[in-house]
């Protein structure tokens, strides 16, 4: 398996669009290689928080790839660094 984690930090004029964006990331489940898919709305908003955090699983990484250019990706990607501030990404082969 491997994971694919992104945390988005949401500019401070986009925020009332938060919940368009779990719906838009959500949308993502319909790509053939997403095994899983979570999305998470920050409770605590700490000064070290992020807004939204995305987490998905695949086969292996030869279907995160797949997935990166897929073209149903491609606008949700768009959409989501047209809200941001900021985002991390960590990716990473599970055991």
């Amino acid at each position: 398996m491997f994971r694919h984690i992104v945390c988005f930090k949401i500019a401070e004029d986009k925020k009332d669009q938060m919940a368009e964006a779990k719906k838009r990331l959500l949308s993502l489940r319909a790509i053939d290689e997403v095994k899983d898919i979570e999305v998470g709305l920050d409770a605590v908003h700490s000064g070290r928080s992020y807004d939204i955090a995305l987490i998905v699983d695949f086969e292996d990484k030869a279907a995160y790839k797949a997935y990166d250019v897929h073209p149903l990706h491609q606008p949700v990607r768009k959409f989501m660094h047209g809200i941001r501030e900021t985002s991390v990404a960590v990716d990473f082969d599970r055991d």
